[in-house]
């Protein structure tokens, strides 16, 4: 079996090529690198993903080789290897080389090549030797100018230590040195800030061709870095891989050049690149940028070593090795064009006039600079459970903070930044368990011990219980360390469960600020936890929000409840929070279940905490000089006992614009659900999803109730679990409150289906339906509006809807509406809010419900006596209990004549009403108004012929059961004075005109009823 030969790097430019050329040769061979080969992937290629920083990834990778062929670094061209890199660059490289060859020495491999560079070499050697006029370098000019040497920056540096070191290894392995010089061609960098010159300047070139094709006659930009003057040879893939083969054929154990011996100057391979491109020098403008790295003056490879030891020199023209690199590079642009293109340039398209300029310019590469997240931690033993508990959730907390920033700390991700951990942990100072010492060591540091992790404990002074000052004093000693970027809110029963956090949150507030506009760290971003699904728990924020609040992470008001979501809704009114789907983490004590302490909300921290936050906020952006734009936030809140899937899936459907955030609140209200389940399981982990269930069934009104307590928004929109929205209602919702943003709320239009059976037209007939659709009858100042589809203003009045109503519904909506129009405010019709509800049990027959709405209604009167009068004359249900009681005191005094009359009055009253109502809606126009059936405009229709005579007769009987309804709730509650009152439907809105018709009805019908008794006694008299 042939050797097996590891290729690092393997899928970056010279280590593929290498690769793809041994494999075609036959040889075996290993790759490993972090990432996958793009569209270059060999079959017979064995690859191995993972980080050569990883000491156990390298010792992994070497295992069965026998030759390792060094080529993975951090490296790129100029606008990677400058000043502002050398540390990371150097301290990157050096370990990763050093590492591997550790391993390597442990495996037995035989042969180790090591890539290095022309950096090398010194900017210009003593006796430099000159060929017509440059620079021309042989290998022993790295020492030209004695000790100590003078790379090219700690790059070069480490490219020199590193041969230094292979020296020491040359009696256990066979050493390979290659000093490439600037190797460019197809597969290389093209347009991320690593690539070399000849890509650069041919992206240039061939952008500058697409605008003059999109524009005759133009004359673009043509940026250069420096004067032009810089003069250095460059080396095509193909000539480096021969020159890379035939030393690892020889015996040459010295640092050996491999590169093109052809200097040409900057300025040059240019117009080279022009010509490549089909443009002259004329064609373009050129641009000399000056203050960008521009490495050394002159710079060339002097082959005479390569040629006597490898017999070996460069076969391929430099303008054929451009011209071949163009084609490539234009079929590149052309697949990005087409968006088939595996560059992470963006979605842009290449005729994009933006991505043109961009790629028209080269990029400067800042390596990582670090990054610190303070760990906010109070740990206190108090409890029920003894003190082992707590330690044991500590270690727990611990190991998990561990393994899910491992890779980030030891900078084994694609980041440019190196993410730092130090923690802040604070003890109550009477915690005399937490305090004992092991090894000078208190418990919690102790817990710590071998995590290498700065840790600085605090005492605390805090009553019990008080989490949220244990956070503000951990925060404010964190804020006073200027390294410390991140402030993150956690606690000793937490168990973090996602790997790479920290790279998330950063990325995240990156986002929120190119989003927005809005300065970097300002905004929110909360964890995922898993045991309180939808709640955005232990917020993650940036230095920036201590700097607004003088240091302070929350305000003072907070306990142990509510600090986080604080956080979370302040930053919201900003679009600036998000809590991360996927960024997960538990907690093993708490959340939504019991805490180990008693749990006390701060009440009404929404209104006046959040807005003195709100108003501090604005006042920083506006010194800032940002102009960001404040989000309206409407929160959607849906009661729901039957929890039907897929009709609440239509509502969390519902899209609101850019402008506003939106956030839906479900709060279930039958715990026993199976579907409930189901719910969290597919929603309850999207971050403006709350999904609450209550533990009994409480009804609809303190589902409502707890829905608006959850929120924080500025305007909530009660909708019902079983209504069908359109598309478009918080689009119109928006438009609404921005064209009335003084409202105390909108009512919308409820529709129902089409009315195509006796019993569902009845229900319009009956009236009970009218004002389902009130937004189109009255157009401001509306009286009030049913809670199927209403919108409310949230603000601090107090005012919830009254659980003395009944659960199933009945003049809560009324009475609510009337207490949120005080102080001047008032409901405006929103008829393009629209939503169909569908028909109670599916159009079967449920006289009960409006029994029900009736009974509820009762407790207006007493409550609103300023909405009701006096009607001269008793409704049908009224006289149906003057029935009961002549019925009942004939039985009692064994009166036969009494029972006879009270039903006689009975029959007569039903009869009456049946009669009137068929008056009233089958022979007059003025007291139904068909087309204001609460239905969409085409099908606004009632049943027709002799269906229509029998809905008008069980219309009377919907509106009986309803005033029945009301009878008897005043009767229950023994408020007798209040029979005979009404109440004004439009609470006064027009005037005593419902109350002149209502007593001019009730007049109609009680003369009817006493005209029918007159007849029936004056028959019964003849007899």
């Amino acid at each position: 079996m042939s050797e097996l030969v590891l290729i690092t790097g393997g899928c970056g430019f010279i280590g593929s090529a290498v690769a793809r050329r041994l494999s075609q040769d036959g040889r075996r061979v290993r790759v490993a690198d972090l990432r996958g080969p793009s569209t270059d992937f060999v079959a017979d290629i064995e690859y191995r993903l993972g980080d050569l920083r990883d000491a156990a990834f390298c010792a992994q990778v070497v295992q069965g080789c026998d030759i390792v062929m060094h080529f993975a670094a951090n490296m790129g061209g100029m606008g990677t290897i400058h000043a502002a890199n050398d540390i990371p660059l150097y301290s990157e490289n050096h370990a990763i080389t050093i590492q591997l060859l550790d391993a390597s020495v442990a495996a037995g491999v035989s042969r180790f090549m090591y890539a290095s560079s022309a950096c090398v070499y010194p900017e210009l050697p003593v006796d430099a030797q000159l060929v017509d006029g440059d620079v021309v370098l042989r290998e022993d000019d790295v020492w030209a100018r004695g000790t100590p040497p003078q790379p090219q920056g700690l790059y070069g540096l480490d490219k020199l230590n590193t041969e230094l070191v292979l020296a020491q290894y040359t009696d256990r392995l066979q050493v390979r040195i290659a000093r490439f010089h600037n190797i460019f061609g197809p597969g290389g960098a093209w347009y991320n800030g690593r690539e070399k010159a000849p890509a650069a300047l041919l992206r240039k070139a061939l952008v500058a061709r697409r605008i003059v094709d999109q524009d005759p006659g133009s004359k673009p930009t043509f940026e250069i870095w420096g004067d032009g003057t810089q003069r250095r040879s460059f080396l095509y893939i193909e000539d480096c891989v021969d020159g890379v083969l035939a030393l690892m054929a020889s015996d040459c154990s010295a640092p050996i050049n491999i590169g093109s011996d052809r200097a040409v100057s900057i300025q040059e391979l240019a117009e080279m690149a022009l010509n490549c491109a089909a443009l002259a020098p004329r064609d373009v403008v050129f641009v000399y940028e000056d203050d960008k790295p521009l490495g050394v003056a002159a710079r060339n490879s002097e082959n005479s070593f390569a040629l006597e030891r490898l017999r070996w020199a460069p076969r391929r023209r430099l303008e054929d090795g451009m011209s071949a690199t163009c084609t490539w590079m234009a079929r590149e642009l052309d697949r990005l064009r087409e968006g088939s293109s595996s560059s992470n340039i963006g979605s842009q398209s290449y005729d994009d006039p933006a991505l043109l300029r961009r790629l028209s310019k080269s990029q400067v590469i800042d390596l990582p600079h670090s990054v610190t997240f303070a760990i906010l931690l109070p740990v206190t033993s108090r409890s029920s459970a003894p003190g082992a508990s707590c330690l044991e959730n500590l270690r727990c907390f611990v190991a998990s903070l561990m393994q899910t920033t491992r890779n980030e700390r030891l900078g084994l991700t694609n980041s440019d930044v190196l993410f730092c951990l130090k923690v802040y942990i604070l003890i109550d100072y009477d915690d005399d368990f937490l305090l004992q010492t092991r090894s000078g060591m208190n418990q919690v540091e102790y817990a710590f011990r071998e995590t290498e992790l700065p840790v600085k404990t605090l005492l605390g002074y805090h009553e019990p219980g008080r989490v949220c000052g244990l956070w503000r004093q951990c925060a404010r000693k964190a804020y006073e360390d200027p390294t410390n970027t991140y402030f993150i809110l956690l606690g000793d029963d937490v168990e973090l469960l996602s790997d790479g956090w920290m790279s998330t949150v950063h990325e995240r507030f990156q986002q929120i600020s190119n989003q927005t506009g809005a300065p970097l760290g300002f905004g929110c971003v909360a964890f995922e936890d898993v045991t309180f699904p939808g709640m955005p728990t232990f917020p993650v924020v940036h230095r920036t929000h201590l700097d607004m609040f003088g240091g302070d992470v929350i305000p003072d008001v907070f306990v142990n409840q509510d600090g986080d979501p604080y956080l979370f809704q302040l930053y919201r009114r900003w679009g600036c929070a998000t809590m991360v789907e996927g960024m997960r983490l538990q907690n093993n004590v708490g959340g939504s279940a019991a805490a180990r302490y008693d749990k006390q909300w701060t009440a009404g921290w929404t209104y006046d905490v959040l807005d003195r936050a709100t108003a501090i906020s604005e006042e920083w952006l506006k010194r800032k000089g940002c102009s960001v734009e404040r989000k309206l936030t409407i929160d959607v809140v849906v009661p729901s006992f039957r929890v039907q899937i897929p009709l609440l899936t239509r509502i969390l459907a519902l899209k609101s614009s850019p402008a506003v955030s939106t956030m839906f609140i479900i709060v279930i209200d039958d715990p026993t659900s199976p579907n409930a389940a189901i719910l969290e399981e597919t929603y309850g982990h999207l971050p403006n999803v709350r999904i609450r269930t209550h533990s009994a069934n409480l009804g609809a009104s303190a589902s409502r109730n707890r829905g608006l307590q959850e929120s924080a928004a500025e305007w909530v929109l009660f909708l019902d679990d079983d209504i069908q929205p359109e598309p478009d209602l918080l689009l119109k919702a928006e438009k609404y409150v921005r064209a009335h943003p003084e409202a105390a709320g909108f009512v919308g239009n409820v529709f129902f289906p089409k009315a195509d059976t006796i019993y569902t037209s009845a229900i319009h007939l009956s009236g009970v339906t009218y004002f389902w659709n009130i937004a189109e009858k009255i157009h401001s100042d509306l009286p009030w509006g049913v809670t199927a589809n209403l919108m409310v203003r949230r603000n601090k009045d107090g005012v919830l809807f009254d659980l003395r109503f009944p659960k199933t519904g009945g003049g809560e909506d009324i009475d609510f509406c009337v207490r949120k129009r005080r102080d001047g405010f008032v409901f405006f019709a929103a008829p393009e809010l629209r939503v169909v509800h569908p028909w109670w049990r599916n159009g079967r027959r449920d006289y009960a419900r409006f029994y029900g709405w009736g009974f509820g209604d009762s407790n207006l009167l007493k409550k609103w006596p300023e909405f009701t009068y006096r009607d001269y004359t008793p409704n049908s249900a009224e006289f149906l209990f003057i029935s009961v009681i002549i019925a009942t005191a004939g039985i009692i005094t064994r009166r036969l004549d009494l029972i006879v009359f009270a039903v006689e009055l009975a029959l007569s009253t039903v009869i009456v009403n049946v009669i009137h109502d068929m008056y009233r809606l089958l022979y007059t126009t003025t007291s139904f108004d068909f087309d204001k059936i609460p239905g969409r405009p085409d099908e606004r229709q009632l049943v027709e012929g002799p269906s229509r005579v029998l809905a008008v007769v069980e219309s009377t009987v919907i509106r009986m059961f309803s005033e029945a309804g009301k009878t008897v709730g005043i009767v229950t509650k023994g408020e007798w004075r209040l029979l005979g009152r009404r109440f004004d439907w439009f609470i006064g809105r027009w005037h005593d005109l419902p109350k002149r018709n209502e007593r001019w009805n009730g007049v109609e019908r009680t003369s009817l009823i006493i005209l029918l008794l007159a007849l029936v006694l004056g028959s019964s008299l003849k007899k």
